[in-house]
């Protein structure tokens, strides 16, 4: 069963989330401060089925009750394991999208999204409530005002039960006496209703219940860390202790072992998960040469952080070092147990430094499993500039929260809600110069030119060998192909036809005495940009993301006029074409045809 989409409506700053699309493994929720993004995590939490709305979630705005819906793709074997489960007599013969909603006030989850299964009619809980009412009308003149909806049907009737035995019910808080005979018919008759209800459970419900008891994974909220890992923990208590229980599931620390009596059995097992726990966490921290040491002491197991030969407590090291060994348990522990758990995390890595922040995001990405990991961030290092499919933006506007499934969703984007992810982009631009020993490259003047140049050597010309080098702007451009001159590299540049073009060619020519032939335009259409190499229609498609647009000017100008991220959409498309979701028109091929037959390579 795979979560796909949530919705979230009237929940603190978030009106209406709208659809929200998940990764298969991370989902990368990024925004400024003060954005919202704590409060979609938190409402993901309150979908564990556990847990109720919090009372804090009530909307900024309007008395209208929080609610979330979660949407699931099971598998055609899962939707029929399920239906037998529940005693439906019914199979399907393809996979469905489930959506079920959790309400304000309320436990347990309502089907509302089902396109695939045809379920017998029969009276909900909603439809059962009026009923009662009728019955309970006039019992003692209060009875009758019980919120029914904001109870189950079992707990209501022990709510009647209740009132039968002690001749008291409890009503809005306080003690009411049903003092009369009728009074009590009228509650008996109430509960034969109730009766009839979970005798026969309408289908829909029996679905549903079965897969929020066997199916539906857990959401577990990380949002800080102040529970750190301890310096120790007494032997009596190591049974109960959430620490020494998650360490039995990421290591091959065993609590039963740990506490043998027979002292040689016990040190063999202390040096086995010493090693082993040393080795295993070094894949992950790369910043200092560490090891981890288990060390049990009369009725204590200490734990060590070990540094050239010197033993030092987790609480005496870095708070950053004291998160990642807390993060790097919890979450391992919560990634390999049976049960699926969706794993939140707030601002992860907000105490470690950028190489270190990359080495977090290397341990989400490999122990995310088939249930995705989902955190928020603002730091461009735990955004890779290879997934940018991952990442939802969030803003706050006309001060309620919003979702953008797609970064292509953004017009005119809140820069500052975009800085970490160009910023990412940027740390990976000239990835490309990948052998310093390759002869020939081509300066480009802007980012998004190395990207589409990529993008368009995976589609026509897989045997170009070429660099393509950003220049960092035309007027730098010399600079950059100097450098590489220097290491013995053949250089040309490649510019837009625009004015840009016209100032570096003069500044190549006089400053760097670049030789007129190493320099060219990407179209020999003035004012066109590398964006024009691709047909209206290829654009629309594949970097916009809209076909039905209706624009018929040059690309480049449409994206000048309506504020749209040049660099963010090239990389986009780069991933694409890398993914095999790009065919290119006629029109389009014959331009990338034409721009890599006049660059010598």
């Amino acid at each position: 069963m795979e979560l796909v989409k949530f919705r979230i409506h009237n929940y603190k700053s978030i009106k209406d989330s709208g659809d929200c699309y998940l990764s298969k493994k991370l989902t990368i929720f990024a925004g400024k401060n003060e954005s919202g993004k704590t409060s979609i995590l938190e409402a993901l939490e309150d979908c564990h089925e556990d847990n109720i709305i919090r009372e804090t979630a009530k909307p900024i705005e309007g008395d209208e009750l929080p609610y979330i819906d979660l949407f699931f793709k099971l598998p055609k074997n899962e939707i029929n394991a399920i239906l037998k489960k529940a005693n439906i007599e019914k199979t399907v013969s393809k996979e469905a999208v489930i959506g079920i909603r959790k309400q304000y006030g309320e436990k347990a989850y309502k089907l509302i999204d089902n396109n695939e299964i045809d379920f017998n009619e029969a009276e909900t809980w909603e439809e059962i409530i009026p009923k009662i009412n009728d019955e309970l009308d006039g019992v003692n003149e209060n009875v009758g005002t019980v919120e029914l909806a904001n109870q189950s049907a079992e707990e209501y009737k022990v709510t009647l039960n209740q009132a039968l035995a002690s001749r008291l019910v409890n009503i809005g808080g306080r003690q009411v006496r049903i003092p009369e005979v009728a009074d009590t018919n009228k509650i008996n008759n109430a509960i034969k209703l109730i009766d009839s209800y979970i005798s026969n459970l309408p289908q829909t419900d029996r679905f549903v219940k079965v897969i929020v008891d066997e199916n539906l994974p857990y959401f577990i909220l990380f949002s800080s860390f102040e529970d750190s890992f301890p310096d120790s923990i007494k032997t009596t208590e190591l049974s109960t202790n959430t620490w020494a229980k998650d360490l039995e599931v990421v290591s091959n620390f065993r609590i039963d072992k740990i506490s043998e009596a027979n002292s040689q059995a016990q040190r063999n097992h202390q040096n086995k998960i010493n090693t082993e726990f040393t080795e295993h966490f070094k894949k992950y921290w790369k910043q200092d040469n560490i090891t981890l040491s288990v060390d049990k002491d009369g009725d204590v197991v200490n734990f060590w952080i070990m540094e050239d030969g010197v033993p030092y407590a987790p609480s005496q090291r870095s708070k950053g070092q004291q998160w990642y060994l807390s993060f790097y348990v919890r979450v391992l522990a919560r990634s390999k147990e049976d049960r699926p758990n969706i794993i939140l995390i707030d601002e992860p890595g907000l105490y470690l430094h950028a190489k270190a922040q990359k080495d977090l995001l290397n341990v989400l990405n490999l122990h995310s499993s088939e249930y995705p990991i989902i955190f928020s961030t603002h730091s461009p290092y735990l955004i890779s500039e290879e997934n940018l499919e991952n990442i939802r933006l969030v803003e706050k506007r006309n001060k309620y929260t919003t979702i953008l499934g797609k970064i292509h969703s953004h017009g005119k984007a809140d820069k500052e809600t975009l800085t970490p992810i160009l910023t990412a982009i940027g740390l990976g631009i000239n990835d490309s110069i990948t052998n310093i020993e390759q002869k020939d490259n081509i300066v480009v003047e802007g980012p998004e030119d190395t990207f589409y140049l990529q993008a368009f050597k995976l589609l026509c010309r897989k045997d170009i060998k070429s660099n393509f080098v950003y220049g960092g702007g035309a007027g730098n451009m010399g600079k950059v192909g100097t450098i590489l001159e220097g290491w013995g590299c053949n250089v040309s540049y490649l510019y837009d036809n625009d004015k840009g073009k016209k100032d570096g060619t003069i500044c190549l020519k006089d400053t760097w005495a670049v030789l007129p032939e190493k320099i060219h335009a990407v179209t020999a259409d003035a004012k066109s940009t590398i964006a024009d190499i691709l047909s209206n229609s290829d654009f629309k498609k594949y970097v916009l993301c809209n076909e039905s647009l209706k624009y018929t000017t040059k690309n480049s100008e449409y994206i000048k006029n309506n504020g749209k991220e040049k660099v963010l959409l090239a990389r986009l498309f780069l991933q694409k074409v890398k993914n095999k979701e790009v065919k290119l028109d006629n029109n389009s091929i014959s331009n990338i045809k034409m721009l890599f037959e006049k660059i010598p390579f």
